[in-house]
């Protein structure tokens, strides 16, 4: 939500709470969740052939605003999603590119803010 005007740019949702549950980001169960989100990435590069097939079918005459109108429509989400997969980047990279996202999205000030936004606007407790 926003487009191009949005409090939240992180990666991903990855709060204080959320780490402090992990043990802190010295944790072993934060160690082993950056493992596994490293792994899951690159199972994501590998199988991306598949995800934007599917994606690309999904897209198909949709009528769901993700896929359509001058902002999405004409593949760019399509576009949107490989970029994410960051197909460019060499697999020797990836692992390391994957945990610049965790380091991204950790207690991000964009996420606070708009969670803060979320509870005064429409009451809703993050």
């Amino acid at each position: 939500p926003g487009h191009e005007w949005s409090m939240e740019r992180a990666p991903f949702k990855l709060t204080k709470d959320y780490m402090d549950v992990m043990g802190g980001p010295t944790g072993e169960s934060f160690k082993e969740f950056q493992k596994l989100f490293v792994e899951g990435f690159k199972a994501a590069r590998s199988n991306s052939l598949t995800a934007l097939g599917l994606v690309e079918i999904m897209m198909y005459k949709s009528n769901y605003p993700c896929f359509t109108g001058t902002r999405y429509g004409g593949g760019v989400g399509l576009k949107r999603f490989e970029k994410r997969l960051m197909l460019d980047v060499p697999d020797v990279k990836v692992g390391k590119k994957a945990k610049q996202l965790i380091n991204s999205s950790m207690d991000n000030t964009g996420t606070k803010l708009y969670d803060v936004f979320q509870y005064h606007s429409n009451g809703l407790a993050v």
